[in-house]
């Protein structure tokens, strides 16, 4: 086996998303001129500010190794999450829709199950042997596909 380990670290760092977020906070002050400090001030600010460092701590981390496939999507998961080769009905390297079969980037429930996605439409797609189905985005569309090919002879043994 060549690669045996596959990991990634991905965040939200699309140039429009972060325009827009420098956008809005422009107009924020630009609509406030001269600024009042005032309470009002204060706490929309606050939430302007939240809103900008949560987005931009989000961030998922896979990996994929003789153990299984694990993600941490940081702030929702604080441990990582593990899917055992052992727990595993399958697991596949796919294109797919984001926004027509999940609803979007983000963690996102529908009814095809979790997925866990910062950009792009490429992913790591796995069914547990309990009928879960997760979709873990990947920008290393390849890389991921090799070394899942790797392991797919131990699924589910």
């Amino acid at each position: 086996m060549k690669n045996k380990i596959f990991e990634e670290r991905q965040r939200f760092n699309q140039w429009w998303l972060w325009l827009t977020m420098v956008g809005l906070v422009g107009i924020f002050i630009y609509q406030r001129l001269p600024i009042q400090l005032n309470t009002e001030f204060y706490i929309s600010f606050g939430v302007l500010a939240f809103v900008v460092l949560f987005l931009f701590s989000i961030n998922l981390s896979t990996r994929v190794d003789e153990h299984g496939i694990h993600i941490q999507m940081f702030p929702f998961h604080l441990k990582t999450v593990s899917y055992p080769w052992s727990d595993l009905y399958s697991a596949e390297v796919v294109e797919y829709s984001p926004i027509s079969e999940y609803g979007g980037w983000g963690l996102r429930i529908s009814r095809k199950g979790k997925a866990f996605n910062v950009k792009g439409n490429k992913g790591i797609k796995i069914q547990t042997s309990d009928g879960r189905s997760r979709m873990i985005g990947t920008q290393k569309f390849e890389e991921a596909k090799i070394v899942i090919e790797q392991y797919k002879s131990i699924i589910n043994q």
